[in-house]
This record gives C-alpha cells, sequence and structure tokens, in this order.
C-alpha cells in the first residue's frame, strides 16, 4: 500500500494534470457553475474541474460517468457492464450528495429513494463542456448540492450550418451510431444529435463466482436539442431538451453474486427549458427567467423463473417544475450582484405510494468583487423554504488572491449545505415488516472548508496545483430495519488533491492528479465505496495535425465493502487496481476520420463493488464522416 500511494504521488508531481483547472493555455475560459456568474477560471476561489468536448473526444468514450474518473476527489462505482446502476462520490459525500445540472435543468431524481442522479444512461452526446464544483454548494443551488455540483453543457449552434454521422462498434457485441448537426442563421441558432447505444454486455453478476454466465445487454436511445432566438443583441431566447429511452438486463436475486434470466430495467428521462436574457440600462442590470422541466419514469419487471418463484413489477415517476428569475447588477465596474428567486414542485408517484409532492420556495444573493486587481471575493445567502419543514438558510464565502509578478493564485472557500428529505423518506408506507417513512426527519447538513494554491510557469505551459478540503456531515438519513428512515448518523471527510499539467512541446500535454481522502462513519471506520488513495496521468499526442494519439492510466486504491452473503454482513476490503487504456484517431481528409481505442489494456481483473464484474481488455473502432 506504501508503494501504491508513493506511485500516485509521483503520478501527481511528476507527469503533471488536468485536475483542478482547465488546461493552462485556457486560464481565462469562462465558468459559470461556481458562482451561477460568467467568471474566468482563474478568478475562482473555489476548486473547480472543467473537461472540455476535446477531452471527450481524445478518450472515445461513451458515458459521461467514465468522463469523470480523472477528476480528482471523484470517485466512480458502476455495478457491472454498461446501463446498470452508476454512482459518484465527490471528497467522501453519499452519491445522493450531489447536485447534476444539464444546461441549468436539475436532473437529480426526485422519485429515487435517496434522489441521487444514476449516471448509468448520461452520454457524452452533444456535450460541450462539464463542470465540477466541490464542496457545499447550497447557499448557490439550494438542496442536494450538499457535496458539489456536476453541471453538464451541451453544444451552441455556431457558425455554418454543418452535419456528422459517426458509427462504431467493438467487444461484448456493442455498437453505436450518432448523427448530429449544428449551426446558425442569422438570429436562430441550433444543435441537434440523436444516438443509439447498444451492447450485449457481460454478466453484471461476476463470472468469477461459480454459474454467472448469463450476459446483461443494454440499449440507449438518447436525443438532445438546443435552439437560440437573439431578436436583438438585448434579447435572447433558448430551449433544450433531452430525452432517452434505455433498457437494461440487470442481475437482481438478493444479492451480486447471481444470475437473473429475465430481470429488465426501463428508464425515460426528459430533461427540458424554457430560458430568456434581457440587457438592460447599458448592461447594468440582466434579468434572466426559466422555465425548468424534469421527468424520470423507472420501470422493473422481473417475472418468476425457476431460480427465481417470486416475481416483482415496480414503478416509480419522478417529476420536478422549477421557476427560476435571476437578476444579475453591475453596480460598479468590476462588483457583480446576483439576486433572485425560485419556486420549485417536486412530485413522486409510485405504485407503492400514491401521488405525494412537495413545494420549495427559494431567495438566494450572491456577490462577486474584485478589489485592488487582484482581490477577488465572492459571498454568497440563500433561504430556503420547503413546505414540509422549516425554512434552511445556507451561506458560502470564496476567497482568490492573484499574484500575477509570480504567475500564482491563493485561494479558500467555506460554506454550509443541507440536503432535504426525499419524498419518498417521508412518506414511504409502512410495510409488513416496519415502518419505511418517517415524516419527522430532519434535513441532512454539512460544513465544508478547502485551501489551495495554483501556480503558473513557463509562460503557462505549465500549471501545478494544491487543495486541502475537509467536510462534516450531520443528520445523515439512514434506514433502520423495523424504524424506518432515521437521523442518526455523521460521517468526516478530510484529504489532499495534487495536480499539474505540463506542455513541454506543441503537440504533447502531460497531466496528472492524486487524491489522498480521509473518511470516518460514526464507528471511526471507512465509508463504503471511498479509496483513500487515486490518481490519474494522461499522455494527449497530436502528430502531423491529423493523427491524434491518447493514453490514460487510472489507478485507485482499496476499498471498504459489505458483503452480504455473510449474516451479518460483514466488511471487506477490494484490492486496489490500475488501468491503461488507449485511444487513436486520424483525419484521413475534411470529410472521413478514423478511430479506435482499447480498454483495460493489460487485462486487468478488479472490482469497483464487492460481487460486480468490470470490463476486461476491450477494443472497439469506428469512422466518422463530416458534411
Amino acid at each position: 500500500m506504501h508503494r501504491f500511494a508513493l506511485l500516485l504521488a509521483g503520478v501527481g508531481f511528476v507527469a503533471p494534470a488536468w485536475a483542478d483547472s482547465v488546461p493552462a493555455t485556457t486560464l481565462d475560459t469562462l465558468t459559470v457553475t461556481a458562482t451561477r456568474l460568467k467568471t474566468p477560471w482563474r478568478e475562482l476561489g473555489s476548486s473547480l474541474t472543467v473537461l472540455s468536448a476535446e477531452d471527450l473526444k481524445a478518450r472515445q468514450i461513451y458515458t459521461v460517468a467514465d468522463a469523470l474518473r480523472v477528476v480528482p476527489g471523484l470517485d466512480v462505482v458502476r455495478l457491472g457492464p454498461l446501463g446498470q446502476q452508476t454512482s459518484v462520490f465527490l471528497r467522501g459525500a453519499n452519491s445522493n450528495h450531489v447536485l447534476v445540472l444539464i444546461d441549468g435543468v436539475e436532473a437529480n431524481d426526485p422519485a429515487n429513494p435517496g434522489g441521487l442522479f444514476d449516471f448509468a444512461h448520461l452520454t457524452v452526446d452533444a456535450i460541450e463542456r462539464i463542470e465540477i464544483l466541490r464542496g457545499p454548494q447550497s447557499s448557490l443551488y439550494g438542496a442536494d448540492a450538499i457535496g458539489g455540483v456536476i453541471q453538464i453543457f451541451t453544444k451552441q449552434g455556431q457558425g455554418k450550418p454543418k452535419a456528422s454521422l459517426r458509427a462504431e462498434g467493438g467487444s461484448f457485441g456493442t455498437y453505436r451510431v450518432l448523427g448530429e448537426s449544428s449551426g446558425r442563421l442569422d438570429a436562430f441558432g441550433y444543435s441537434l444529435t440523436a444516438s443509439q447505444l447498444k451492447s450485449h454486455g457481460f454478466s453484471a453478476a461476476d463470472r468469477h463466482f461459480a454459474g454467472n454466465r448469463e450476459d446483461d445487454g443494454y440499449r440507449n436511445t438518447t436525443v438532445s436539442a438546443k435552439i437560440s432566438f437573439a431578436p436583438s443583441e438585448r434579447l435572447t431566447l433558448d430551449g433544450t431538451t433531452r430525452y432517452s429511452r434505455a433498457e437494461a438486463d440487470v442481475d437482481n436475486c438478493g444479492g451480486a453474486r447471481c444470475d437473473d434470466p429475465n430481470a429488465r430495467a426501463f428508464t425515460d428521462q426528459v430533461f427540458s427549458s424554457l430560458s430568456g436574457r434581457l440587457t438592460l440600462f447599458d448592461g447594468l442590470w440582466e434579468p434572466k427567467l426559466q422555465l425548468a422541466h424534469t421527468f424520470i419514469d423507472r420501470n422493473f419487471r422481473n417475472p418468476e423463473d425457476p431460480a427465481n418463484p417470486f416475481s416483482s413489477f415496480t414503478r416509480f415517476q419522478g417529476e420536478k417544475l422549477r421557476l427560476d428569475f435571476q437578476n444579475t447588477f453591475h453596480p460598479l465596474p468590476e462588483d457583480d450582484l446576483l439576486v433572485g428567486f425560485a419556486d420549485e414542485l417536486e412530485i413522486l408517484r409510485s405504485d407503492q405510494l400514491a401521488r405525494r409532492g412537495m413545494s420549495t420556495r427559494q431567495y438566494y444573493l450572491e456577490n462577486r468583487l474584485k478589489w485592488l486587481e487582484r482581490f477577488i471575493t465572492s459571498a454568497g445567502l440563500r433561504q430556503d423554504d420547503p413546505a414540509n419543514f422549516g425554512d434552511k438558510v445556507t451561506w458560502r464565502l470564496t476567497q482568490a488572491v492573484l499574484l500575477p509578478e509570480t504567475g500564482t493564485k491563493l485561494r479558500a472557500s467555506y460554506g454550509k449545505g443541507f440536503k432535504a428529505p426525499t419524498l419518498f423518506q417521508l412518506f414511504a408506507p409502512d410495510t409488513g415488516f416496519g415502518p419505511v417513512g418517517n415524516p419527522a426527519l430532519k434535513p441532512e447538513t454539512s460544513r465544508g472548508w478547502e485551501v489551495g494554491i495554483d501556480q503558473t510557469l513557463f509562460g503557462e505551459r505549465a500549471l501545478f496545483g494544491a487543495t486541502y478540503f475537509r467536510n462534516d456531515f450531520r443528520n445523515l438519513i439512514d434506514f433502520v430495519f423495523g424504524q424506518g428512515y432515521v437521523n442518526r448518523s455523521f460521517a468526516e471527510s478530510e484529504g489532499v488533491e495534487v495536480y499539474g499539467e505540463v506542455r513541454p512541446l506543441d503537440f504533447l500535454t502531460l497531466r496528472g492528479t492524486y487524491t489522498y481522502t480521509r473518511t470516518d462513519d460514526p464507528n471511526r471506520k471507512r465509508l463504503l465505496r471511498r479509496p483513500s488513495h487515486k490518481g490519474s496521468f494522461d499522455a494527449d499526442l497530436k502528430l502531423w495535425e491529423n493523427a491524434h494519439l491518447h493514453l490514460n492510466v487510472l489507478a485507485v486504491g482499496t476499498r471498504d465493502d459489505l458483503d452480504f452473503n455473510a449474516f451479518p454482513a460483514r466488511r471487506v476490503r477490494l484490492a486496489s487496481y490500475a488501468l491503461v487504456n488507449l485511444a487513436a484517431s486520424y483525419r484521413v481528409n475534411q470529410y472521413l476520420e478514423v478511430f479506435g481505442r482499447l480498454d483495460n489494456l493489460f487485462d486487468k481483473r478488479y472490482q469497483e463493488a464487492l460481487g460486480f464484474a468490470t470490463s476486461r481488455i476491450a477494443g472497439f473502432g469506428g469512422v466518422r464522416l463530416a458534411f
């Protein structure tokens, strides 16, 4: 284990990285998530990672979850092949402590018992960039942002209209077709994307255990559209929608170690919004009104079979309507004041629970002030007033100090977060084994702070940085057999994130990250499925302007998990692992590109969660036609 930690530390310092930042050559890239305002990365006082469309294309990955694996402080766990439940853990926080936004639309499932977002079905189609903001962010985004925010921005229509068609296939009977078109015609811009991903997969229950041979297949159809209309320089209207339909075979037989030949999960997701933005009084006031709609329908079917004499059919529908009126004022040249109001309605429908709803009114204030050309202070305050319990006030403060003489940025932030109980946790009906829902639940809360430094060298051809963070979570909601949901747990996490990036040659970029995370549960044991050590290394090589080679190495340390095949469940430790992935592409001409990738190049056997299988060595390839 010590040698593993030293290896990752070497990766973090010697093979510098993409982590807490955008690449060294784009320090002025405008970001939105950390302040809800367009802010250059170099002026942020919070830890923010940006993954660009170029990053996603270079790695040739299918899902957002796979893109997030290289982000410092973030761990991804998928329970089997494509389409299986996929969770993220940000700085040790629970998977339901991360708010996910798609073009500003809250994507967390109101019908999920914990209110989490399942990354299993979110593909990289039409994505322009992904911003990952770490630490409590409830003052900006309210409930669900207790541990951080992941925001996905889809592509805007720009330039002359163009189109492309992509087809690829490979291991496990996998194929993917994708067509897209985008462009701008005077005041009208559009971006349209449609794809289908299908795979025969492999057994979600690990084949290492006897008898697990039945493949668990997956099908995903996704359509994404964004339109914009700017009739004048002062008015912009936008509309977005993203629809996906997913079907996945699952192994659901009371544990992770056995096949289920006919259990299937169906998921429909729709994320839509309409918004309008004005610029008034020579830019002194910018009001924006957004209406957002989230709809998620989950349907699980498990007929009886020889190994399972009991059938099971369940359905959950979650819906969220949100009206957000955000006003940005510029009282001074370097002062941005954000004042907003939002009204939100969450709805849960299921077979076991009659329609339930919860409305929440939200008031928020954020001020960002740059003074003396080198100090950037951001302060936020928010009040959430849910109808089912008392109001909750959260706040956040960040500070960045720029030292242009040395290319240094010092930064720090402190904030409070909270997560409201979900509708299921509040109102789920009693069963024959005891209560489930608990209307007396209190919100979960968190306090988090961090300090960090970012340093550029050699004319911004190199970027290094480090962050220390700590989070304390209180009133965590657990399910206790015979009692239902109760507030009883607390947890702590602290750690260090180190990153760096070096561009020694115009055609070569080296990136690397290392994260150490210490977590404690009420018994002073590590939180499940969170590694203490994690690192990544990326080498991006562009040759002859037409060829592109990308190497990715991901190293994950030991994790604790529970073995439910024993009674009572016993804690076990999963072995550390390192994966090597390689992707290459070649642009034959302006119309044709060929590409391919190898995952798990050295055929490493490993587990992300006890009893669930992972991919062995796999190869994929395809072509892209541009018009």
